[in-house]
């Protein structure tokens, strides 16, 4: 497998065409626009301009859907935002869950990639740039010629050839947002099913109850004759395993007590 297919699977991305096949489409739009300017449409012109409005109307149209589409996915991503905020306060303020929090961030983090990447194209969809159309001036130029219905379907079929490239543009962006949104759907998916997915393989939560948490041990000793009762130490190894305690950071301190001399006869 070719390695930009496979960068294309992972993260779908419009490929810059190369500078040959760019000079092709240019000299394929000079091709069709000398074709329309020589065409002399003398044959039943009211047909001939039917079908240039039929072109028209074809190319509007995928123009509005390509951008109702991208306002579509916009509403989808604004509604995406607090879902993100509440994900990240589930997954690191409290730390639920007994997948590891390592892999969690992996996995939201590439889903944000996907929704910023959906979101860049969205409105790249919506920009307004080299769209053209028969306006009023060339309505009123074709009217001014001695053929007015001849010179009006060569200006809609002129305008709708310079403005194919855009609308091809506009209409790829939108599949990229789909790809993108799909690729994101899933990673919240996975972000969902992590937890359940290590608690069926047996994980479980480590949570350390409020008695474990930073407290004050209270010890019966006498080899802390020496100081003074009611000081507080800090824990080192044997007072920890003496506490009870599992480990160093569940003990904020010992508090000296000195042992009843009669439990030591």
């Amino acid at each position: 497998m070719n390695w930009r297919k496979l960068i294309d699977i992972i993260f779908p991305y419009i490929e810059t065409l190369p500078d040959d096949q760019v000079e092709k489409d240019k000299e394929r739009l000079a091709e069709d626009l000398a074709s329309i300017n020589s065409a002399k449409f003398r044959q039943n012109e009211e047909h001939a301009l039917d079908e240039a409005r039929r072109v028209a109307a074809s190319e509007d149209q995928r123009v509005k859907t390509a951008e109702s589409k991208a306002t579509t996915y916009l509403a989808v991503l604004a509604a995406l935002v607090p879902l993100l905020i509440t994900l990240q306060s589930t997954y690191w303020e409290s730390k639920a869950g007994p997948a590891p929090s390592g892999l969690k961030f992996v996995v939201l983090i590439t889903a944000m990639v996907y929704v910023m990447a959906a979101g860049y194209h969205s409105f790249k969809a919506l920009q307004v740039s080299g769209f053209q159309r028969v306006g009023e001036a060339d309505v009123a130029s074709a009217w001014g010629s001695s053929r007015p219905l001849a010179r009006l379907t060569r200006n809609i079929l002129l305008a709708s050839r310079r403005s194919r490239d855009v609308v091809n543009s506009k209409v790829t962006r939108i599949r990229v947002i789909h790809h993108h949104l799909l690729r994101a759907f899933v990673a919240f998916i996975l972000l969902l099913l992590l937890d359940p997915l290590f608690y069926s393989l047996g994980y479980r939560v480590q949570k350390t109850t409020d008695d474990e948490r930073g407290q004050t041990v209270v010890i019966e000793s006498n080899a802390y004759l020496n100081e003074k009762p009611g000081a507080y130490l800090y824990p080192g190894k044997d007072e920890i395993k003496q506490s009870g305690r599992k480990s160093e950071e569940s003990v904020k301190s010992i508090l000296v007590k000195p042992a009843d001399k009669t439990k030591n006869k």
